[in-house]
């Protein structure tokens, strides 16, 4: 799996202070705090403890975990099926980042993805609740129909 924060790693490895650099953000509310988190769960620190040290709740840290472990499955495969493309788009995955674990070029994952014809639809955003009419409604892409 490939770190965000080092991304010339495909693990995260106990060299140079990368984990005493990893603790310190967590242990410290920083704008890269949810990156570090992703990171610290690739390295194996366990969920509770970095609950212990971030106070950040556990459902929160459960989410990332199951991102983290759904990026690890994708790496150990090395490709991707209908289903598990279908998965990787539902948890949020773009094709980019997709290419990037596997290796490959966007192009390839999006013609894939095409080809299983796994696209995304489109939802309205009433911006007024269906209270009165709207006039600035707005729509977002989705792959959960």
């Amino acid at each position: 799996m490939e770190s965000i924060l080092f991304p010339d790693t495909k693990t995260i490895k106990a060299e140079a202070g990368t984990l005493e650099l990893i603790y310190e953000n967590l242990r410290n509310a920083n704008s890269e705090r949810i990156f570090y988190l992703a990171d610290a769960l690739r390295a194996g620190i366990s969920p509770q403890e970095i609950f212990e040290l971030t106070k950040i709740d556990r459902w929160f840290i459960h989410n990332i975990k199951e991102i983290v472990d759904l990026e690890s499955r994708i790496v150990k495969k090395g490709d991707l099926d209908k289903e598990l493309l279908k998965e990787a788009k539902d948890f949020g995955f773009s094709d980019r980042q997709l290419a990037k674990l596997l290796g490959r070029k966007e192009e390839d994952i999006y013609a894939l993805r095409k080809s299983l014809n796994i696209m995304p639809d489109f939802k309205l955003v009433d911006t007024c609740a269906a209270e009165f009419q709207a006039h600035t409604p707005y729509f977002y892409s989705t792959y959960d129909k």
